[in-house]
């Protein structure tokens, strides 16, 4: 019987009498230890943990990444500038484990190159050799940068940004909600300008820091389940990235779409773009501009009601004035055609045919008055009168009144009438005595 020292020399395994000749146990060396596996890992790790400082960054690129229910996060580093001998490149197991990634603002994603801080350690439970991460920065830009992007992308895609589902801010609202930080200029410049012109309701919250976008989101949530009021502010003064993130994380979106009210985000500075600036129905360039465009409207549909207020009156005037034209028209050809507005026509074209007549019958008589003394003169001219008035006389024989014109035929004692221009004389003929007549040659020379 040979026994462990001598059979390991010899190269046979020692046996017991009567045993088989096959082996029942594994061979051991003479001089070499035997470990268990826990030894030999625990081994592996102090030399593996002890061969890298406490921390180290490590450069890769994410592929495999997975998120387990337990909020760990898994995923391998691979560096495909060196492979192995297979030409597979190089891999690196990486735990990120829930503890640690709680203060992640971006999202882990296969193919994003990454600086990895963490410890080198060995995971006993399967015996691989992995880094325990304890903090992650995307490699070319800022963490909060790839955040606000991977953000944004993912929103976008979701329709959030879509102009369609975004809602008019009220022209005329009659109360205005401000959610901001109950201090600050930011507060006081939006109030100041607000008051005297809207009922102002304020929700204070935490803007900045750990549990600011859950205030944020809480708020809005709120004030919408409440209709506190009929459009709401939601912003800051301006500040570093990392005092306005709060307005970049995925809660406070979410309450901006899902808020029944329509909500004006006002972030920061004009060059300041927030994620709540894409999502809310309005974006201002500062809270105090979000105050100005508020009263800005109003005061403009005041000008403009006050303008159609006008416009109206002066609309009903000039209609007003058109109808008493109308009207007054109307009542002319009513009075024209009314039987007394008849009677008084018939009576004044009467009055006036009269006129016209006894016009007529003046210019007639006129007329014929001249005639008359046109021929008056003319037989005054004529009458006896005339020569009676130049001294001569005319004598009548009575009692028959015949004009005497023939001495010869009056008789002595016949009486007779003389008439002179003045008054008459009564005679009786006592002669008569006969003219004897002239040759008419000495009449004509005299």
């Amino acid at each position: 019987m040979l026994t462990a020292t001598e059979a390991l020399s010899s190269g046979r395994s020692p046996q017991a009498p009567g045993a088989s000749s096959f082996p029942s146990g594994p061979t051991v060396a003479a001089g070499v230890p035997v470990l268990t596996v826990a030894a030999v890992v625990g081994k592996i790790r102090q030399v593996v943990e002890g061969s890298f400082p406490t921390s180290i960054w490590v450069e890769g690129e994410i592929s495999n990444c997975s998120y387990p229910a337990s909020g760990h996060i898994y995923f391998t580093m691979k560096d495909e500038k060196v492979t192995d001998r297979f030409g597979q490149p190089l891999v690196l197991p990486a735990a990120f484990f829930k503890g640690a990634n709680q203060s992640l603002k971006f999202k882990l994603v296969d193919g994003l190159k990454v600086l990895c801080l963490g410890q080198i350690t060995v995971y006993e439970g399967q015996g691989k050799y992995q880094i325990k991460v304890l903090r992650v920065e995307p490699k070319g830009q800022g963490a909060l940068q790839l955040a606000f992007e991977q953000l944004k992308a993912r929103l976008q895609a979701e329709g959030l940004f879509d102009p369609a589902r975004k809602r008019p801010i009220p022209t005329l609202p009659d109360r205005v909600g401000i959610i901001t930080s109950k201090s600050g200029s930011a507060i006081h410049d939006m109030v100041s300008k607000l008051q005297g012109h809207f009922h102002v309701i304020i929700l204070p919250v935490k803007v900045q820091g750990e549990g600011a976008a859950l205030e944020i989101a809480g708020a809005l949530d709120y004030a919408g389940k409440n209709r506190l009021a009929d459009v709401l502010i939601a912003g800051r003064g301006g500040g570093s990235v990392e005092d306005l993130w709060a307005f970049n994380e995925e809660p406070v979106a979410r309450a901006i779409a899902r808020c029944p009210i329509p909500v004006i985000s006002a972030v920061g500075h004009q060059d300041d773009w927030s994620i709540s600036d894409y999502v809310a129905d309005f974006r201002a360039s500062t809270p105090t501009d979000a105050a100005k465009m508020l009263v800005r409207n109003r005061e403009q549909l005041v000008q403009q009601t006050e303008q159609l207020i006008e416009n109206l009156r002066q609309g009903m005037l000039d209609y007003l004035d058109d109808q008493e034209i109308s009207v007054s028209s109307l009542t002319d050809r009513l009075r024209l055609l009314h039987p007394s507005f008849q009677l008084e026509e018939f009576r004044r074209r009467g009055e006036q045919a009269q006129m016209q007549l006894l016009q007529l019958m003046q210019h007639g008589l006129d007329r014929e008055d001249r005639k008359l003394q046109v021929l008056a003169g003319k037989l005054q001219a004529l009458s006896p009168l005339a020569v009676l008035a130049r001294g001569y006389s005319i004598t009548f024989s009575l009692p028959g009144h015949g004009i005497v014109r023939d001495a010869a035929l009056v008789q002595p004692g016949q009486e007779l009438e003389t008439r002179l221009e003045k008054g008459k004389i009564i005679s009786t003929v006592l002669r008569t005595e006969m003219q004897v007549e002239m040759p008419q040659e000495k009449r004509e020379n005299g």
